[in-house]
């Protein structure tokens, strides 16, 4: 098991970024591509090359959190793809691990106080969307060995679920559990995490409670250590995820405090 670290708003500069992980023993560092300085215009991506040579730590790339390429509006699934080929273009140049996604859920409209989902509705038109978007995947990163990891955000719906088994069809597509999400959401999503724990290449672990979600590890409520094991068993690389360097300075410790590290 690989043990990363996130892209934390405290480090602006991708060099302190690189330093802190590489200082502190973790493997990798996700660059989050809603921040402005992993943008298209504002990123070096040869730059980003020679610190990852000179730190040598491997990388992630976590899409845009609201990034949605089965958007029915072709304006804006048009700039969803255009992210994806810069996002996919930046991961064949640093040779990245994975490139992570949320899946959007999408308008809804609430009638009789039931939400009804748009891309339920039009499932026929989004599930072609899908498939657009695994073709595009595949086409692009051709070669590598980059995998597009989905991540469990707050409980996966009945068309979420179809659109993952469609993406899992391609060996391209791979799942992402987030231990904290799934806590929030109920377990549901790891229960069908675990019925396709064969495609499972990557983990945001972190510790959360009712009230707080990306706690340190020990600071919350969650067996952390199992989810580790898993990890560990299923050989996947795994982001401590939380928001300051301190939190991850503090999960270190609890790692090694209990063997793990």
């Amino acid at each position: 098991m690989l043990l990363g670290i996130p892209s934390l708003m405290e480090f602006s500069q991708n060099e302190d970024l690189f330093r802190f992980c590489a200082e502190n023993g973790f493997a990798f560092a996700e660059m989050n591509m809603t921040f402005p300085w992993f943008q298209a215009g504002e990123v070096d991506v040869q730059h980003l090359r020679s610190l990852q040579k000179e730190y040598g730590i491997g990388l992630t790339i976590h899409f845009h959190d609201r990034f949605d390429p089965f958007e029915f509006s072709p304006e804006m699934r048009k700039g969803s793809f255009e992210n994806a080929e810069f996002a996919m273009m930046m991961a064949r140049e640093l040779q990245a691990m994975c490139l992570n996604m949320h899946l959007m859920p999408g308008t809804y409209s609430s009638i009789n106080s039931k939400k009804t989902y748009l891309y339920e509705k039009c499932s026929d038109r989004y599930m072609e969307l899908v498939k657009a978007f695994s073709e595009f995947a595949e086409e692009k990163l051709a070669g590598t060995d980059t995998l597009v990891c989905i991540e469990n955000t707050s409980g996966f719906l009945p068309f979420q679920k179809r659109a993952i088994e469609e993406l899992l069809k391609s060996p391209r597509f791979a799942l992402t559990f987030d231990i904290g999400h799934s806590f929030k959401a109920g377990g549901e999503d790891e229960k069908f995490i675990l019925a396709h724990a064969d495609r499972l290449r990557h983990f945001h672990i972190h510790d959360c409670s009712l009230k707080a979600n990306h706690l340190a590890l020990g600071e919350g409520g969650l067996d952390t250590l199992r989810y580790l094991k898993m990890a560990d068993e299923k050989d996947c690389t795994a982001v401590i995820e939380v928001k300051e360097s301190s939190a991850l300075l503090h999960s270190k410790n609890y790692l090694i405090n209990h063997g793990v590290w």
